[in-house]
């Protein structure tokens, strides 16, 4: 995958990065040099993608039918397609799935820019820590207009769903399964509460506890809050050795969303993948920019107004310690 086409590649000794500006500015690879990815990606041949064919009928299906997983970046829309000032927008937003500029470019660095159908410009500039297993990614945007804009920003990472691998997270994350998401295989009680990492079970079952990563099949989508400026997640396990440490903004990105697909029966999966994914979020929910708009979180830039976000990813040399914490410059803490 990172040999492909458009594909560009970032390498310093000890992490390499792959990333495709023609598809999103997908991320489609974080891993050791020579190394496996932890992030779960497919080639799926079918189902038949809508750029190269026509709409499903559907935002949805149409995104979904274009994802083979990697990392994407949700803006300035996340979750249900929706309007806002007379304008589309699509499900996950359209710079998820649009062909970003390449503004400058070296062998450990890269920095991509991209509008959005509302007036504001996202510029994205990542860089891989000198001798570490480091990527860090620091985002403006900037209004583009005479008058605010609102908007809602998210990144959304799927990790590969190993039988085993540890999540950690701060102590006292509350966890909110979703109401809606209703699909064949959930197990946690829809619109419940827990504490991290336990949630109640489906139908009054006993909790479930988030914290391994299950055989499986099951799909899950909960919301996380309650983070305050410890905004840092891992996972350990996807070999013996690796794993995986975010941290973020915690102004920009107070919450997250932690969402599973393993082995799923529905479009697009049919059963073939195994996706545990922690997405750092502006949005609470999975509503849309028009309902976050009414509810009056969504993020807002004032005419000339930028606003900035950063976001650290390391690999580490995981063991049984739990994570204890993650800092900006990807330092993990046991």
């Amino acid at each position: 995958m990172i040999g492909e086409a458009g594909v560009i590649r970032l390498a310093n000794g000890a992490i390499e990065v792959a990333v495709e500006p023609d598809q999103g500015a997908e991320i489609l690879f974080v891993g050791r040099p020579g190394g496996r990815n932890v992030l779960a990606t497919y080639d799926w041949s079918a189902p038949l993608r809508a750029s190269r064919s026509s709409t499903y009928g559907d935002p949805l299906a149409d995104w979904l039918s274009e994802y083979r997983g990697g990392w994407q970046e949700l803006f300035p829309n996340a979750g249900d397609a929706c309007f806002v000032d007379g304008v589309a927008l699509p499900f996950h937003g359209e710079v998820s799935r649009a062909r970003w500029d390449v503004v400058s470019q070296t062998a450990q660095a890269l920095v991509l820019r991209t509008p959005a159908r509302l007036p504001l410009v996202l510029e994205r500039r990542m860089r891989l820590a000198p001798g570490a297993a480091t990527l860090l990614i620091d985002e403006t945007v900037r209004c583009d207009a005479g008058v605010p804009v609102d908007f809602l920003w998210g990144h959304h990472p799927a990790f590969d769903a190993v039988a085993g691998a540890a999540i950690d997270l701060p102590a006292g994350v509350v966890v909110t399964a979703s109401d809606v998401y209703r699909l064949p295989r959930i197990d946690l009680e829809p619109g419940s509460h827990g504490v991290w990492p336990n949630v109640p079970g489906l139908g009054g079952g006993p909790p479930v506890a988030l914290d391994r990563v299950p055989v499986g099949p099951v799909e899950r989508l909960a919301f996380l809050s309650g983070f305050g400026s410890r905004t840092w997640a891992a996972i350990r396990g996807f070999e013996p050795g690796l794993g995986m440490a975010m941290a973020w903004d915690a102004a920009t990105f107070p919450g997250a969303w932690l969402w599973w697909e393993l082995g799923g029966p529905g479009h697009p999966w049919y059963g073939r993948s195994r996706i545990v994914a922690i997405e750092p979020h502006a949005a609470d929910r999975a509503d849309g920019l028009a309902a976050a708009i009414e509810r009056g979180t969504a993020h807002r830039v004032r005419p000339a107004e930028a606003r900035s976000a950063w976001l650290t990813m390391s690999l580490f040399d995981a063991d049984e310690r739990p994570v204890l914490g993650v800092d900006r410059a990807g330092t993990v803490t046991r």
